[in-house]
């Protein structure tokens, strides 16, 4: 198999994971409504009969129980970003071809990653608070820098593998990107972790609006 067939086969399966699951992300919403409301009539024949409450036999909640499934998705590009940067550096020192295909495809699938989780699975909010609302603003801002950056490394990672072929000065140029958009991802994970955690957007579906409508809504943004 020529290393072109090689790199995009690998390419599909890495691909395809993040895809699926961005793709569920469409049948979310109608299913939450049903899972909602037998939750509700589990709980009144709960109370009704007064029988001690039993665990449920399986504990893994299911895709179509998130409120969102952006916090499935984020993590991938966090750590795929960072990933590229620690083997770019690598790269400067051992200008390997091999490493760069491993490095494209890293790169690739974070930018990736990083699309799929600020696009396709980011979720409307609603009745956020001013500081919940700065913060917002600030995820957004890191999270669009991550997705522009790595895409523009993942550009310069394509040239860098067919025509200026393991030049150095290039090398460096290309890690200094890397390195933008991995600082740029975690400044986004920062802010949306404070968002979870301290502003408490998301947990349960807080402060969730609903994904169906397009656009925004009235707090002019999305959440983690």
């Amino acid at each position: 198999m020529k290393p072109t067939q090689l790199f995009f086969t690998l390419l599909i399966f890495a691909y395809t994971g993040i895809l699926s699951i961005a793709f569920a992300a469409n049948n979310s919403t109608s299913s939450n409504t049903t899972t909602e409301i037998k939750n509700e009539e589990a709980d009144v024949t709960v109370a009704a009969s007064n029988s001690v409450p039993t665990l449920q036999a399986n504990t893994k909640a299911n895709f179509d129980e998130f409120p969102n499934l952006h916090p499935m998705v984020v993590h991938f590009p966090i750590v795929l970003l960072l990933f590229a940067v620690i083997l770019q550096l690598i790269q400067l020192f051992v200008l390997k071809r091999s490493l760069d295909w491993v490095i494209l495809l890293v790169i690739g699938s974070g930018f990736i990653g990083a699309y799929a989780a600020g696009t396709l699975v980011h979720p409307h909010t609603e009745g956020l608070t001013e500081m919940a609302k700065k913060v917002l603003e600030q995820h957004d801002k890191y999270a669009n820098w991550t997705i522009w950056s790595s895409a523009l490394a993942a550009v310069l990672k394509v040239i860098s593998l067919f025509w200026l072929k393991l030049k150095r000065g290039f090398e460096i140029a290309v890690l200094l990107v890397m390195a933008f958009s991995a600082f740029s991802v975690s400044q986004a994970g920062h802010y949306g972790a404070q968002l979870v955690y301290i502003e408490g957007v998301g947990p349960q579906g807080k402060y969730l609006g609903n994904e169906a409508e397009e656009g925004h809504n009235e707090s002019g943004g999305h959440s983690h």
